[in-house]
């Protein structure tokens, strides 16, 4: 066993006889961080995952019930009993890599074996299973690589699930969001934080194609995302959780500046059967508020003009939406010179020139011919993206006392 997976594992009992306290334990951790970062076996992993499927998939009819069956055991265990193995023995990333072959061949022998046996199913047990065996790989042998495995494989399930029964499995949400959310807040890593913040929202996007709800409800999504960032203790996931909610409403925005009079049927879809929509936008506009008053977090208030139902106003809603992403945009990067924060300058930025594309296409596509459009608008984005990095250079310059 290496050095750095014996302290995770012997820490939390000196931490729990008082021997060290938590902040110490985290700086001896340190010390033994992996410095190779090396990516390669993990791709390798997934390129000969890819290759021993397609493998036996092309070659599958040709052999008998028995091979097919000695196959898929004998690389399962043998994938997973190598890995671990090389993982005690210190190689990590290439016994995780092996391992993760394990995984994936798992979930292909279910498969593989319900079409040997021509067995028919129109729910997602299949990945309930194979999600179930990745959480539990996870808790063996804990690595970004097998967590991320996991999500895709739930993520997957639930996509498909929505696309083939036009269903959607409860029980597959019940492991990204609970399980694997335990899991990450046990982790604490930012990585962490952003994986399970996407499948936290496609997971809610899936939920509103298998019951065809209206694509409004993705505001409650990314709302109630944003609210749980104003709540959890852990600045990570404060910041990553805030970032993706605040991504995701943009996206609504940007379809609202698009599609608004043709998705949006107000009097009918919205104002006639969508009382829960409105009282749950506002509960939880009431309650984010009321949490940012008592915490005195001036700073975040614009966030949640993100959020409202400008398209009740039929007739502007789309102008207005177009208003608002820009106000935002400018804000955030107002507010990050003025705080002098980088990271604030360039989420901005981002942001600023990402409206600005969506308004040239809103208001010129029609009235530009096609190559025109093409050429002004990327002279236009490149001349904004060059004033505005000439304006944060001169900030970092002024930021670092005039020296260069």
């Amino acid at each position: 066993m290496n050095e750095r997976k014996w302290l995770k594992k012997e820490g939390p009992k000196w931490m729990e006889k008082g021997l060290i306290e938590k902040e110490q334990f985290d700086g001896i951790l340190s010390l033994y961080e992996k410095k190779n970062n090396n990516l390669l076996p993990i791709l390798a992993s997934i390129l000969i995952g890819l290759g021993v499927l397609t493998f036996v998939a092309s070659n599958w009819g040709n052999m008998s019930d028995l091979f097919r069956l000695v196959i898929i055991c004998g690389a399962l265990i043998g994938f997973q009993l190598s890995g671990y193995r090389l993982v005690e023995k210190g190689s990590e990333t290439l016994g995780i890599a092996l391992v993760g072959i394990g995984v994936i061949t798992f979930g292909a022998g279910i498969f593989l074996t319900a079409q040997m046996f021509h067995i028919v199913s129109y729910t997602s047990t299949a990945f309930i299973l194979w999600m179930m065996v990745a959480l539990l790989t996870y808790a063996m042998l804990p690595n970004s690589y097998i967590y991320l495995l996991s999500l895709v494989i739930g993520v997957a399930g639930l996509i498909y699930s929505a696309i083939s029964f036009q269903g959607f499995s409860f029980i597959l949400a019940f492991l990204i969001l609970i399980v694997a959310g335990y899991l990450t807040f046990k982790e604490d890593h930012p990585l962490f934080y952003y994986f399970y913040s996407i499948a936290y929202s496609i997971t809610g996007i899936t939920l509103l194609v298998a019951y065809d709800s209206i694509y409004l409800w993705m505001t409650i999504i990314f709302f109630i995302l944003y609210g749980i960032s104003e709540v959890i203790p852990s600045e990570k996931a404060q910041l990553a959780f805030r970032n993706l909610s605040i991504i995701g409403s943009l996206a609504v925005i940007f379809i609202h500046v698009f599609f608004l009079e043709e998705l949006v049927r107000y009097e009918e879809n919205v104002i006639g059967s969508g009382a829960l929509y409105f009282i749950m936008l506002f509960v939880l506009g009431a309650l984010i508020a009321w949490n940012k008053f008592r915490q005195n977090k001036q700073s975040n208030w614009l966030d949640l003009a993100l959020f409202l139902p400008l398209f009740l106003i039929s007739e502007v809603g789309d102008l207005l939406y177009l208003l608002l992403a820009f106000s935002y945009s400018l804000f955030i990067l107002i507010q990050g010179y003025q705080l002098e924060e980088s990271e604030r300058i360039n989420r901005g930025t981002f942001l600023f020139l990402i409206s600005t594309l969506v308004a040239y296409i809103q208001l010129a596509w029609d009235f530009l011919p096609k190559s025109m459009f093409f050429l002004a608008g990327g002279v236009l984005l490149f001349i904004l993206s060059w004033l505005l990095e000439r304006r944060r250079r001169e900030w970092v310059h002024q930021a670092k006392g005039g020296r260069s």
